[in-house]
């Protein structure tokens, strides 16, 4: 029977065959010249060929295709013949092997040929009246462009060249009431009107009148014509003057006519297609002011909302009702916030600096609340225009409008010229290098006479005590505050002739290593006056340093601090005052003032050695005390006035024990929120517009009173706890505590509120940290909190993140912690319209609404709500006062100093970390001289908590006595600048200081007035430039918003935005670009969990050159300078996907950052001139050796969770190695997009 069959069908393809042949024969001969006969020819075997093709299977069709040649025949026959039927056989011939469908393939193939150019080149024959054809041919020639159109991206443009256009409409004008003829040409038009210069020419030629005419007589009887003229109506109305048509002839109220009538109609959801036209042609008309005009009074919002909430169940239509929210959010009412000045709530005078004007004084609202002297008033002049963000993410610098750091720079070729500040000026940073000069007294003839004897731990007390003898300083509260002798120069100069003996300024050689210890271009400080006042003493007054007294611990987990020492500095503070009150606590712990932290230090004693295995087996981690937090915070100056202690800073903060998963959120909650603030404009009656909460009645009423000291702060919430206040189940708010930010609160509904937070100070921007607390409240039932003036375009609220609550009530049965709290949670855009002033100049721009549900578990409990993990600057002075406590000075050479003053008053600590010299004898002390310098920065956006808490784990690790913390001691010399924006932390700022600038884009040319941290902390990393000291690794700590987990962003000049930057210390020369910054990115992949390589980048954007990281790397020189970026989320990767951080996993990040600078030591030996001798080759990144005294080496082999990395992991970690997964886009410097 097959056999059979292929006989019969081998007849058929020799006829086909044969019918091309003579086809191709005739066009040949006519080709020459034309003769009937010929014609005749072609007519018929056309005609034949048409029969052939109708009456068999597809095996003829696939024939015809699979031979290129025949293709070309036919379409040689349209460009050749204009004989009417020979026209209508072949075109017949194409829509066969087409099929009814459109086949992407075969469709493809044909433009490829180019029928489509050929079938528009008979149409312009026709329209220019060179041929004439009947209808029927011209529809049949569109019924061929319909099925091949798509797949020609030039389908548009050919048309109008060939003037066809006009053609179309009017053959669909002609045959409004002709289905069968009408659907190819509204295909045709559709595909004409997906151009939107022949949108416009069509609307013009009153293209849209037609189609309501054609959608009037469809009915719903011809779906698939009335749905291809909806779909023309939202192509046309893409153009703004075809909307503006389609509303002058009244077209909105029709088409809300069909949207209802095809609501109610298609209740099985057929005709999806045709419903989502319509929205989308509303979704077209209502860009237009005059369009949401007409929208509003034809009550569209009302008819929109009604059919989405009819449906709101079905997943069928989820497109439907996310096209009618768009146009109804965009049709609302624009409202301002319920705000008298979007100004900061309190304004801070800022002092005049003559080489920098701040941005806030562009404001007019600033304007209007400051007195502004008059030359600072002419000189504002100059800067009427107002850089600002333009509702961006601040983090992320692609969504910005303007960039005032740029402005300068697009005005020439290079880079700005750097800053330089001469030798004079950097010897005010002297007494910042205590491990330097401290040691000088220790070189004297009479300490090398004993220079065999290693230096016990009684005989360092004793020279210690010796010291005090030579200090003249105060104690206050915690800290001995000493002044190097100005006086001695002897000493000075001794020291100068010992390490410099070269007339040139040499860098000085230690001996044993042969590495550089220190360039001697300055003298060792002189003139240094101690600080008699409680008030310490900065950069701008008189200069001072600290130091703590040795205390004894051995290297195997004694405790830090021994009783004895205690007691003997615990003698020394009772000769102190007091000062007035009762030094006692309540159950509520209401703290009363204390004369000193010292008073408790036999309890702190008892403390220490009980928990000194743990602080081991925690990288040293220290036990918070409020009775420490209570004494510092009533020292912490704020703009604000707070009225108490927040509970969970007095508490230590810490997160909750265990993983918390990322939330994932129900399909509809976003959906359901947005309609319910839609219904809030349909009806106004149900909303209750209670004010709860306002903060700017309070400055208000206060006036002139309302800024005072904090000293007589206290906590009285565990006696709140259970108490009703007010109308029990309305909640009551506070966020006037450090740290704290929230504006006022309006209550809307029974159980839903609305919060606004405050703009950093000085500015009518940057919303994004909130901070604080609710009490009055019912259990069990769900309120609802919608912080409606956020900024950036999108949040991970929308990925999984949920913000952090703390409970007293919880805390007093013992479970004290933050925990991940919330559900519904999301964020979308709303109805409230920024003011111009917010977005540089930029009109129309909408806030975004963060929205969550809170469930309380206790009725009239205390609870707090923050962003993230609230980590205050008291918090860090607390810390710094444990761990001066703690300190192993045997082992450890720790100082605590206080590099300059705040506008706000307040001090900045620096630290210095390394270990002590093994001896007094000179190797020693050279030894520790020569080690290459790590400096550490953070905190610069007061946001970005998750900051801090990598620096703790950071300092906790390097504090601890584990013996990787002490060989990484003895590798390097740590300066850590823990927190560079006290101001904007204690204040509640996101971004800003009180300058109301972004410090992190103030690194190029800081003013000292204006930014005095990072003016000073620049000059600490200029000095060490200067004498030959740049450090290995510079890295500065941030929080990231819209990224998962924890990356880093280094610099390499190949990835610049510079096409030959050649302006930093990696390309020097013609040495190829050293890749080892990328070394110590790689080393935290392999060891620490929550990091991603794959997230980090070493892009250098032109936007980016004032950040910390890119000056540093410039203009220090340092080759290794990070950002390291922790996500305010979770991770998407790793051992913690799809878990939240918390504060546990953000210090151990820090213990990881310290681990693996103890390896980027062994991997990059010899590489850079500063590191001592580790007597290892560069490519043995072989075996970590145990940790016993007396190895050359020092390294141990870490165990369970130390342990950094196999041999075989390291064999890729080699400096020169690039991989293309490392040069990831540059998403921003300080905060991605999710």
């Amino acid at each position: 029977m097959a056999q059979s069959a292929d006989n019969e069908k081998t007849p058929d393809r020799t006829r086909l065959n044969n019918l091309f042949q003579l086809i191709d024969k005739s066009l040949c001969r006519m080709g020459k010249k034309t003769m009937s006969e010929d014609l005749q020819h072609v007519r018929y075997a056309s005609s034949k060929l048409l029969q052939l093709l109708s009456a068999q299977d597809k095996l003829h069709k696939d024939l015809v295709f699979k031979q290129a040649g025949l293709v070309d025949i036919l379409v040689n026959v349209l460009q050749q013949v204009s004989d009417e039927n020979t026209l209508h056989n072949t075109i017949s011939i194409f829509n066969e092997l087409l099929g009814k469908s459109s086949a992407g393939k075969r469709a493809t193939m044909l433009v490829n040929h180019g029928l489509a150019v050929v079938v528009f080149g008979i149409l312009k024959q026709v329209v220019c009246q060179e041929i004439s054809l009947s209808e029927e041919v011209l529809v049949l020639c569109h019924s061929v462009l319909a099925k091949i159109g798509h797949k020609d991206r030039k389908f548009g443009v050919k048309a109008r060249l060939h003037r066809t256009l006009l053609l179309t409409l009017n053959l669909i004008k002609n045959n409004t009431c002709s289905f069968r003829f009408l659907q190819p040409l509204l295909q045709v038009l559709k595909l004409y009107t997906a151009n939107s210069v022949n949108a416009s020419y069509l609307g013009k030629h009153n293209a849209i009148n037609i189609m309501f005419r054609i959608i009037s007589t469809c009915g719903r009887k011809h779906v698939v014509c009335c749905k291809l003229a909806f779909e023309n109506l939202s192509n046309m109305t893409k153009s703004k003057s075809n909307s503006a048509r389609l509303i002058g002839m009244g077209g909105v109220p029709l088409l809300l006519g069909h949207h209802s009538d095809w609501h109610q109609a298609d209740a099985k959801n057929r005709n999806i297609s045709l419903r989502k036209a319509i929205l989308n042609t509303l979704k077209n008309i209502t860009n237009l002011k005059s369009g949401r005009q007409a929208f509003v009074e034809s009550d569209g919002i009302r008819v929109l909302y009604n059919s989405a909430q009819d449906v709101s169940d079905s997943r069928e239509v989820e497109s439907l009702i996310m096209l009618a929210s768009l146009i109804m959010r965009k049709c609302c009412p624009r409202n301002r916030l319920p705000l008298d000045n979007v100004l900061s709530a309190v304004t801070f005078s800022l002092p005049h600096s003559d080489v920098h004007i701040p941005e806030c004084y562009t404001l007019a609202e600033f304007q209007a609340t400051m007195s502004i002297s008059a030359r600072q008033s002419g000189d504002d002049s100059d800067h009427s225009s107002l850089d600002d963000d333009d509702d961006i993410d601040s983090d992320d610098e692609r969504f910005r409008t303007d960039h005032p750091d740029e402005s300068e720079d697009d005005t020439g070729d290079g880079l700005e010229p750097p800053e330089v500040r001469s030798m004079d000026e950097l010897r005010m940073y002297d007494k910042f290098f205590p491990e330097v000069f401290e040691f000088d007294h220790f070189l004297s003839p009479m300490s090398e006479q004993d220079s065999a004897e290693r230096i016990s731990l009684r005989d360092r007390e004793q020279s210690l005590l010796g010291l005090e003898d030579r200090l003249k300083g105060v104690q206050t509260g915690r800290r001995v505050e000493y002044s190097v002798p100005a006086s001695d120069e002897s000493s000075s100069s001794s020291l100068r002739s010992r390490l410099c003996e070269t007339s040139e300024p040499v860098t000085a050689v230690n001996m044993k290593t042969g590495y550089s210890v220190v360039s001697l271009d300055f003298p060792t400080p002189s003139g240094v006056v101690p600080s008699t006042a409680r008030k310490a003493s900065t950069l701008s007054s008189s200069s001072k340093t600290s130091y703590q007294k040795g205390s004894s611990t051995s290297r195997k987990g004694k405790p830090a601090v021994s009783k004895k020492a205690l007691q003997a500095k615990d003698k020394k503070l009772k000769k102190i005052p007091s000062v007035k009150g009762v030094d006692e606590f309540t159950d509520a712990l209401c703290i009363t003032s204390l004369a000193t932290p010292r008073d408790y230090a036999e309890d702190g004693d008892q403390a220490t050695n009980s928990s000194s295995e743990d602080l081991e087996e925690d990288n040293g981690e220290i036990v918070h005390d409020p009775r420490v937090y209570t004494q510092m915070a009533r020292e912490t100056n704020s703009v604000y006035r707070f009225e108490k202690m927040a509970f969970p800073d007095l508490n230590g903060g810490l997160s909750a024990v265990g993983l918390e998963p990322l939330y994932s959120r129900k399909f509809g909650v976003q959906r359901s929120k947005v309609f319910e603030d839609i219904d809030r404009m349909i009806h106004p009656e149900t909303i209750y517009d209670h004010v709860v909460y306002d903060l700017d009645s309070t400055v208000t009423g206060a006036g002139a009173a309302y800024c005072q000291e904090n000293s007589n702060l206290s906590n009285r919430d565990e006696l709140r706890v259970g108490r009703q206040e007010g109308t029990f189940g309305i909640l009551r708010f506070n966020a006037q505590f450090e740290c704290g930010n929230l504006r006022k609160v309006i209550q809307v509904r029974e159980f839903e509120y609305d919060l606004i937070l405050n703009p950093d100070i000085n500015t009518n921007h940057h919303h994004q940290w909130f901070y604080f607390e609710v009490s009055n409240m019912a259990a069990g039932i769900n309120y609802r909190f919608n912080i409606v003036n956020c900024e950036k375009l999108n949040s991970q609220f929308n990925f999984g993140m949920q913000p952090v609550m703390f409970s007293v009530a919880e805390a007093a049965q013992g479970r004290a912690a933050w925990t991940r709290v919330g559900t519904d949670i999301c964020y979308y855009r709303n109805h409230f319209l920024r003011s111009s002033q917010t977005t540089g100049g930029v009109k129309g721009k909408a806030y975004y609404t963060t929205t969550f549900t809170v469930r309380f578990m206790h009725n009239c409990d205390v609870c707090y709500l923050a962003y993230h993990y609230p980590y205050t600057y008291t918090m860090l002075r607390t810390h710094l006062f444990q761990w001066e406590g703690q300190v192993d000075q045997s082992q450890v050479f720790f100082r605590y100093q206080n590099l300059c003053e705040t506008l706000g008053g307040n001090q900045v600590p620096v630290l210095t970390i390394t270990a002590q010299p093994r001896s007094n004898m000179r190797e020693d002390v050279e030894e520790l001289w020569s080690r290459p310098y790590i400096f550490l920065s953070g905190r610069v956006h007061p946001g970005e908590s998750n900051s801090s808490w990598v620096m703790k784990g950071t300092v906790d690790f390097l504090m601890s006595n584990k013996p990787a913390a002490q060989q990484l001691r003895e590798r390097y010399i740590f300066k850590v600048v823990p927190m560079l924006n006290p101001d904007g932390v204690i204040n509640g700022n996101h971004r800003s200081s009180l300058v109301a600038e972004d410090l992190n884009r103030r690194w190029l040319k800081p003013c000292p007035r204006l930014h005095p941290t990072i003016y000073h902390t620049k000059g600490l990393l200029q000095y060490l430039s200067t004498v030959n000291k740049t450090p290995l690794v510079y890295c500065d700590y941030h929080g990231h918003s819209r990224k998962k987990n924890i990356f880093m962003y280094g610099c390499s000049p190949q990835l610049s935005w510079m096409n030959n930057d050649t302006q930093n210390p990696v390309c020097t020369g013609n040495k190829a670009e050293d890749n080892g910054f990328k070394t110590l990115p790689r080393i935290l992949h392999l060891s620490s969990p929550p990091f991603s390589l794959q997230n980090c980048s070493f892009v250098l954007e032109r936007g980016k050159e004032a950040t910390a990281r890119v000056v540093v790397w410039r203009q220090i020189g340092v080759v290794r300078s990070y950002t390291m970026e922790s996500s305010y989320c979770g991770c998407d990767q790793g051992k913690y996907k799809d878990q939240h951080l918390n504060t546990r996993m953000l210090e151990e990040m820090g213990h990881k950052f310290c681990e693996g600078l103890l390896r980027l030591a062994k991997t990059c030996t010899g590489f850079d001139q500063q590191l001592p001798d580790f007597g290892a080759s560069t490519a043995d990144f072989g075996s970590f050796e145990g940790l016993e005294d007396g190895e050359q080496d020092g390294f141990s082999k870490p165990t369970g969770a130390s342990c950094l990395f196999e041999d075989t992991d390291l064999a890729s970690f080699s400096d020169d190695d690039d991989r293309s997964g490392d040069d990831e886009e540059n998403y921003g410097e300080d905060d991605i997009s999710t």
